[in-house]
């Protein structure tokens, strides 16, 4: 075994990184990484900090699934000319056990293994803080989110690694080795059980939390700019992504336009894909990597202040929700109702009745469009919505009716 460790990792030269800062998005957590690998790449040795601690190249990152962090990683490598290690997935997944139990081995084995160590090329190009011998050359990516679906989910990765880098054995310095560890992290629960030693072996930890509704409208703000041609109602979309991540917003974004373009009598009238989007969210045809079950848990306990204050709201509301309900409307009457709601404000609704059913907090802007409708609180936000569906249809008949007679 131990003569076949390599095949459990590959190496890819920063010349071979096509990732440019375009594709990244920037986020401010983004800074701490960059300045730790700035301290530990330029001569740390003489650091103020050596006067507090030593470093030893071993960075820890909690981060949520659907980020770009890989490419970001990799092109901090590309940058600094560092070979960029990584596990290789493809290969642990045919004896995930073997490679288990040979982990610190395996680890041990890539910062002792100098034939992994690409030639640096000087070129023009470089600056003159890059030009200069760095000890560091290399940088060990363990995605402990790529080992732990099913295979590892009860073996607990982080723990193993933690336990052997207490052993003199193991407890390598990377820096020492040429090399800087990131490990990371997306189950935070797994973090605080483990907080002492995490903060013994790892130089730093940093968490980054999700994208906020701004950093969303941004995402969707600079793909609407790049690709002007597509059109769709922003702020919407910003509100049906709550707790998403760039990645799957992007994405949504790619499979609703794919979607748009099959249908050609659509094309022909407008590139609006508005519907199309929240189409794909509310019928799981598109799935986020957020709701993945290794992290619903973490979501749930980091919104739970979130949802109490949600819950109160609501608590205020159901008094006006309740009087409305009592009010009896006769079913041709409500018929015309629907079909008024659907002719101004169907897709707007559609995204309040998904608030209602989600107890998600309205904001100002649903609270005036659904005082216009109030019978609406009438039904079940199912049943609303099925209403609404029903409306959407009677009016859509009537219109390809018209049209034939015109």
């Amino acid at each position: 075994m131990h003569n076949d460790i390599s095949k459990y990792y590959r190496i890819i030269s920063p010349s071979d990184i096509k990732i440019s800062r375009d594709d990244i998005f920037y986020r401010d957590k983004f800074n701490d990484i960059i300045n730790y690998l700035k301290v530990m790449l330029t001569n740390h040795e003489e650091s103020i900090i050596q006067q507090y601690i030593e470093p030893k190249g071993k960075l820890l990152i909690n981060i949520s699934p659907g980020t770009d962090i890989i490419d970001f990683l990799k092109l901090i490598s590309k940058n600094y000319y560092l070979d960029f290690l990584e596990l290789d997935y493809e290969e642990i997944l045919k004896n995930p056990d073997n490679f288990y139990e040979n982990f610190s081995f395996i680890l041990k084995n890539v910062v002792e293994d100098k034939k992994s160590i690409s030639e640096k090329k000087i070129n023009a190009e470089k600056s003159e803080e890059l030009i200069r011998e760095d000890k560091i050359s290399r940088l060990l990516l363990i995605n402990q989110h790529e080992l732990s679906i099913k295979l590892f989910e009860e073996k607990q990765l982080l723990k193993t690694f933690l336990i052997s880098q207490k052993s003199s054995e193991n407890n390598i310095n990377y820096i020492d080795k040429g090399i800087i560890l990131i490990w990371i992290n997306k189950n935070f629960h797994e973090i605080k059980e483990n907080s002492r030693d995490v903060f013994q072996i790892f130089d730093m930890f940093v968490k980054i939390p999700l994208l906020n509704k701004i950093e969303r409208e941004t995402i969707l703000r600079n793909f609407s700019e790049k690709n002007p041609k597509i059109v769709f109602n922003i702020d919407k979309i910003v509100e049906v992504t709550h707790n998403w991540e760039i990645k799957d917003i992007t994405q949504l974004l790619k499979v609703a336009i794919f979607k748009h373009f099959l249908n050609a009598d659509l094309n022909d009238k407008s590139n609006e894909i508005t519907d199309i989007l929240i189409d794909l969210i509310e019928s799981d045809e598109f799935i986020p990597s957020i709701l993945n079950k290794e992290n619903k848990k973490e979501i749930n306990s980091s919104e739970r202040n979130k949802d109490r204050d949600v819950s109160r709201s609501f608590n205020s509301v159901e008094k006006v929700v309740n009087e409305i309900q009592t009010e009896s409307i006769s079913e041709f009457m409500l018929n015309q109702l629907y079909e008024n709601a659907v002719s101004n404000n169907y897709t707007e609704l559609l995204i309040i009745i998904d608030k209602l059913d989600k107890n998600i907090f309205l904001e100002e802007i649903d609270k005036k469009i659904i005082a216009k409708y109030p019978f609406i609180l009438n039904d079940s936000p199912n049943k609303a919505r099925i209403n609404l569906e029903k409306a959407k249809k009677r009016i859509d008949n009537i219109m390809r009716a018209f049209e034939k007679k015109i």
